[in-house]
């Protein structure tokens, strides 16, 4: 009996050992992310902080600078008026008729001072709404490709294609979908290369002559797009190339090539 009651009492003590053992894990591990997710948030907290202190101080300085900006046009506004004032008096044969031109002036001045602080109070709406709905391309650049064979010396090979690559930029007032670019080359002769002869023509009788086009997916953010151009090899020779990219008759980009 004494022998079965001192086995229990062991097996109690190990379950025990083991069950402190368990929690002392489990609690380190959780102190251990409670410590780190203490030292981000505060890192994040810091980086908001300054974040949040860069965008005051630029807005400040762009109140101040419009403030200032409004104050000296509206000085040189009231210099103009007195001075066109004291001129244009030997210009009149009556005193009514220099009274109806003064007052004229004046409601002039002021409906033009009016127009000018309603744009000020909205310099920063008006700053963000500059962009227009239209696509715009950037980073534009051509590489040309040769494509050998055994019946061309590879020195003496033209360049047969054009590698065009450019970058959609980001525009939130453009909606999203597929978009049709159309890319052209214009050779050092001020001659449109167009394998074909394409060209695309809008409702309104406005013609574009284009060397190739390419479809992309543009979901309002930076998309980058290539493709290949073919060349009329009576049309490739030596001189720097004009790449134009146009999306709904709009040119949106442009770069040099040169060859």
């Amino acid at each position: 009996m004494a022998l079965r009651k001192n086995k229990i009492t062991k097996i109690s003590i190990l379950v025990l050992m083991l069950l402190s053992l368990f929690l002392s894990v489990k609690y380190y591990k959780i102190s251990d992310d409670f410590n780190k997710y203490v030292e981000n948030s505060e890192l994040e907290n810091k980086v908001l902080e300054s974040q949040l202190t860069e965008i005051l101080h630029k807005y400040d300085s762009l109140s101040i600078k419009t403030k200032i900006d409004s104050l000296r046009f509206n000085d040189q506004i009231r210099f103009a008026q007195s001075g066109k004032n004291e001129k244009s008096n030997s210009k009149f044969n009556t005193i009514e008729d220099s009274i109806v031109f003064y007052a004229k002036q004046q409601q002039n001045a002021k409906s033009f001072v009016a127009k000018l602080n309603t744009v000020n109070s909205n310099l920063p709406t008006a700053k963000a709404s500059s962009k227009i709905a239209q696509l715009s391309a950037m980073n534009v650049n051509a590489k040309g490709v040769k494509i050998y064979s055994d019946a061309y010396n590879m020195s003496e090979a033209k360049i047969q294609q054009l590698r065009v690559c450019f970058t959609l930029e980001e525009n939130q007032l453009v909606h999203t979908g597929n978009k049709t670019v159309y890319i052209q080359v214009v050779n050092p002769k001020n001659q449109i290369i167009s394998v074909g002869n394409t060209s695309v023509e809008s409702d309104t009788n406005v013609k574009l002559q284009y060397s190739a086009s390419v479809n992309a997916n543009y979901q309002r953010q930076d998309t980058d797009v290539c493709t290949y151009v073919d060349l009329e090899q009576k049309k490739t020779i030596r001189g720097k190339y004009k790449i134009n990219i146009y999306h709904n008759f709009v040119k949106i980009g442009t770069t040099i090539f040169e060859y």
